[in-house]
């Protein structure tokens, strides 16, 4: 299995952490590197990390990856994706994975010197990012968002998320302590310590 991405994106991140803990052997080819970008930008049309190639199987969504992974090799440990609460998980991966893009989109133009007060559309970015953040906490249930105590997919999208706006320095997360409590909580995992983003 080959899976193309960089060592800081989030989203790449939670596949290799699913990979890790399932025991699945993969190849990272870095698109950090013209020869990975070269390559990633010939097979996928998006020029969007992660990809996978597995086989003849070739996806280009980190859900959708997630999905084919459950699907072939099992959910271990992880809290299934079906059950009474797959809409509820739904709209938290849908939330989390919109503050984060909108985290994303920030860090990059703050890279270019543009501030999220240059156009309206970028304040209301940073404001989604807040209201996002904000129903996060109150869904919290502790270190985990349903009762059953598992590990799921919010939880793992979550703590990418998180770490990588703590890593890039993007949201003062750590002024949180609901956030900071979720960190350390999860971080100890080894494979969350060997995906850190360097």
């Amino acid at each position: 299995m080959k899976l193309y991405g960089s060592i800081t994106s989030p989203y790449v991140r939670r596949i290799r952490f699913l990979c890790l803990e399932l025991g699945i052997p993969f190849q990272l080819v870095d698109t950090m590197t013209e020869e990975g970008q070269k390559e990633l930008r010939e097979k996928n049309p998006l020029w969007k990390v992660p990809y996978l190639e597995t086989d003849d199987v070739k996806i280009w969504d980190s859900h959708t990856i997630t999905d084919y992974i459950f699907a072939t090799k099992g959910h271990g440990k992880f809290r299934p994706k079906v059950g009474d609460h797959f809409y509820r998980e739904a709209n938290l991966l849908t939330a989390i994975d919109q503050a984060l893009d909108n985290a994303i989109l920030l860090f990059y133009l703050n890279k270019e010197g543009i501030k999220p007060d240059a156009a309206p559309y970028l304040t209301k970015n940073a404001l989604r990012i807040s209201s996002i953040l904000e129903y996060i906490k109150r869904e919290l249930n502790g270190n985990h968002f349903f009762p059953d105590g598992k590990v799921g997919l919010s939880e793992i999208a979550l703590y990418s998320t998180l770490d990588w706006m703590r890593f890039r320095s993007v949201l003062p997360v750590l002024e949180e302590e609901k956030f900071v409590n979720f960190l350390n909580f999860h971080g100890p995992n080894k494979s969350w310590m060997e995906t850190a983003p360097k």
